[in-house]
């Protein structure tokens, strides 16, 4: 599949995710999936949705990169085996999106408003990058003027990890089981509220995000979704 540039309008925004597929994150995979569904439906009725772009890609021992599609046609597969590449695929997957953000800048002539965004379970295991190359990564996308965003998923990782890796915005789920929640409510809204502002979010990035009743949210917030159709498919 070829990567998308046909865009609606000059006022583009791009979202970049990497998601942990490794073996701890096997218990997970169905209410990750659910929880990808569901932020794809909540953009339909999205004014704007012809102008966003979205890369949804995977990494366990490897990185899994896949191209940048509308977002009705984004991937919501996810498969969990094998070791915890987070390093290698930081240092990737930032390669991947700044290629694409160059390609979009020449073919449209403007520059897309671009999120970096990196779900994870756990620290590295068997990576091939280390703690340094991820920093220049992170560093090299917010010089850029790219909202970097680590999200961490349970209790054997936490939002501390992805400060010292220098991202702008962090996030914990602790509670596992508001994975489809957060994915599918609070996220969808923080991209939402990303996409409506002239400008980028930054350290912002979930100020603005969906309140759940769910325990497990980190940040309590005070809306509700706007698009909850995506709940009857599930």
């Amino acid at each position: 599949m070829a990567n998308f540039y046909d865009f609606s309008s000059d006022k583009i925004d791009t979202y970049m995710f990497l998601v942990d597929g490794s073996s701890s994150m096997a218990g997970d995979t169905k209410n990750v999936e659910k929880g990808l569904k569901g932020y794809k439906e909540s953009f339909e009725s999205f004014p704007d949705v012809n102008s966003i772009s979205v890369s949804v890609s995977q990494f366990n021992g490897e990185v899994y990169l896949n191209d940048f599609t509308k977002i009705s046609q984004m991937s919501t597969r996810h498969v969990a085996d094998g070791a915890t590449a987070i390093y290698y695929a930081i240092e990737k997957g930032t390669e991947h999106l700044l290629k694409y953000i160059e390609k979009v800048t020449e073919k449209a002539g403007v520059t897309p408003k671009a999120t970096f965004i990196v779900f994870s379970d756990g620290e590295p295991c068997k990576d091939r990058a280390n703690m340094s190359d991820a920093k220049k990564a992170i560093s090299k996308l917010n010089y850029a003027g790219v909202t970097t965003v680590f999200v961490a998923f349970g209790s054997a990782i936490n939002s501390s990890f992805g400060k010292k890796l220098g991202f702008m915005s962090t996030k914990d789920v602790t509670n596992r089981e508001v994975i489809v929640e957060f994915l599918s409510e609070e996220l969808s809204k923080s991209c939402k509220e990303q996409s409506k502002s002239y400008k980028a979010l930054g350290a912002n990035f979930f100020s603005q995000a969906v309140n759940s009743s769910s325990k497990g949210y980190s940040q309590a917030t005070a809306q509700v979704l706007e698009d909850d159709s995506w709940i009857n498919d599930i």
